[in-house]
C-alpha cells in the first residue's frame, strides 16, 4: 500500500487544534493511498458532528470524496448565525 501527501491549510480557530501549526506554511500528512477528506478531518481530531468546510481547487468538498497525491485542502470552521 503506498501513501500520499497532502497538504492542509487551516484557518479561524482550527488552527489552534494542531500543536505547532504555521499558518504561513500549512502541515503536510502522509495518508494512505485510498484517503478521502474524513480521513484528513479524524487525523486532526476535529469534533465530526461540526464538520468543517473543506475546499480544494476552488470545489467544496464532502467527507466522503477521495484525495489524490498532492492536493492541497483549505479547512474552514462552519460559520452560523441569524
Amino acid at each position: 500500500m503506498t501513501a500520499m501527501l497532502i497538504k492542509v491549510k487551516l484557518f479561524s480557530v482550527l488552527r489552534d487544534r494542531v500543536d505547532n501549526y504555521d499558518p504561513a506554511l500549512g502541515i503536510e500528512l502522509k495518508m494512505a493511498a485510498q484517503a478521502q477528506v474524513g480521513d484528513v478531518i479524524r487525523h486532526l481530531k476535529i469534533a465530526s458532528e461540526q464538520f468543517p468546510v473543506v475546499s480544494c481547487n476552488g470545489r467544496i468538498l464532502k467527507a466522503g470524496d477521495p484525495l489524490t497525491d498532492g492536493s492541497i485542502l483549505h479547512i474552514f470552521q462552519p460559520v452560523g448565525g441569524g
